[in-house]
């Protein structure tokens, strides 16, 4: 099992398919990483919102897309963020 690395922000121009770490070409599996509510956001919210992971299956590498949801209430749904401001979809 790699070593897990420090989770790397990563802008999507296109397309994002490829590991820019090792070069995998077969995309990524997913984690979710609880957003830290004690944080200093300009967003409060009662919502418990997760960042959605991606991770190489090769060499381990992880990714933040700025992808958001949010599994609270009666059904999921996709959290939309522009780094200023939530909305569910």
């Amino acid at each position: 099992m790699p070593v897990l690395r420090e989770i790397e922000i990563y802008k999507i121009d296109e397309e994002f398919r490829v590991c820019p770490a090792c070069g995998y070409d077969y995309g990524f599996h997913t984690s979710f990483l609880k957003v830290d509510a004690s944080k200093k956001s300009p967003v409060r919210s009662t919502r418990e919102v997760f960042k959605v992971i991606l991770i190489c299956p090769e060499c381990g590498a992880r990714y933040d897309v700025g992808w958001r949801v949010s599994f609270t209430g009666s059904e999921p749904g996709v959290v939309r963020t522009t780094g200023h401001q939530v909305s569910t979809v």
